[in-house]
């Protein structure tokens, strides 16, 4: 799940409010438009330019509109969504701050506020954002679904299902619903449940790579190891090569007890990945209980030459020297580990 993400509905979303909020008489000739009418239109081509990812023009535009009324909805709403999708995530949350609260627009701003926070990890104040829209019956779809996204994030399982209730029977949100309880249910440890919930969510997009990961882990706990292997392998490329995704992929083959999978696995996307420390440790540490001891030492040291400082690396390998039978070695690297020698 990824609450942060300003999506593509929030923009079509937002654009349609500033449109049908604006209140314009079509058919008038240009001599007769009012200086209202033509403030609606610089914020729609605001709109506009944000839309077509053009950051800065939009930010212009909107703060042109600004200058000329401060107090402006649409605009302040816009501003902050342009400032949000150019990362200037306090300018963004000082612009939705500006929203007034009996606007058509504060709904809007207030789940932008909310999904900065989100970004931030400061979930419980997000949480009270979207408890202050469901108050006053302002709960979109899409505010409900970030609502239930943030909740689970603060660690609140079962209240973040219950809030998916009024979601459940809508046809349009089927799979959206059954991604995130799936999740949910993954991320709370029932793993049984939350299997077909994900199984069925992929059916719906096989392209989604969040959703295959956390169907790979709940197949891991529930020992199906083979078939969390060919859910992950269906990965984008892209999300395949991460080290996050590597080391999940990894913790399955060793499940399994399949160390020699684990092993060329990792061979193949270290050599992709030169620079992927965190997995060419993995690597030797699981060479190492092949009882190849000779090889594993030799990429510990390989380690130790580009990061000295590195005393997990050394300890490591001072452990895997000692297996080996190498105990001088062993005990001098272990010196080092504590600092007693050079």
């Amino acid at each position: 799940m990824k609450s942060t993400r300003l999506s593509r509905v929030t923009l079509m979303l937002a654009l349609a409010t500033t449109w049908l909020f604006a209140g314009l008489t079509y058919g008038d000739s240009s001599q007769s438009t009012s200086a209202a009418t033509m403030q609606h239109r610089r914020c729609q081509l605001a709109y506009v330019l944000l839309w077509n990812k053009d950051f800065d023009g939009s930010i212009a535009e909107f703060q042109k509109v600004l200058d000329a009324d401060a107090g402006f909805d649409e605009a302040w709403l816009g501003l902050g969504l342009a400032k949000e999708r150019k990362g200037d995530l306090k300018g963004a949350d000082q612009a939705f701050t500006k929203v007034k609260a009996s606007s058509p627009q504060y709904t809007d701003a207030a789940a932008g506020r909310a999904r900065i926070l989100v970004g931030k990890k400061q979930f419980k104040e997000a949480i009270k954002l979207y408890e202050g829209l469901k108050e006053k019956s302002l709960l979109t779809d899409e505010t409900r679904l970030a609502f239930v996204e943030a909740l689970a994030y603060d660690g609140q399982y079962d209240r973040a299902l219950k809030e998916l209730d009024p979601l459940r029977k809508q046809a349009n949100l089927v799979a959206r619903v059954a991604k995130i309880e799936g999740q949910i249910l993954a991320w709370s440890g029932r793993s049984e449940e939350a299997i077909p919930k994900l199984r069925e969510a992929i059916k719906k997009n096989p392209k989604d790579d969040d959703v295959r990961l956390d169907l790979a882990r709940a197949l891991l706990i529930a020992n199906q190891q083979d078939e969390a292997i060919k859910v992950m392998n269906g990965l984008s490329p892209e999300a395949a090569a991460s080290t996050k995704t590597a080391m999940l992929k990894t913790d399955i083959y060793l499940s399994a007890k399949k160390f020699d999978d684990a092993i060329k696995f990792l061979d193949e996307i270290t050599k992709k990945h030169p620079e992927a420390r965190q997995l060419i440790v993995r690597q030797a540490e699981i060479i190492s209980w092949t009882q190849n001891y000779d090889r594993a030492i030799t990429i510990y040291r390989q380690l130790l030459t580009s990061d000295p400082k590195d005393q997990d690396v050394r300890g490591r390998l001072a452990e895997t020297l000692m297996w080996a039978g190498r105990f001088d070695e062993s005990a001098a690297e272990y010196r080092r580990a504590l600092g007693e020698a050079n």
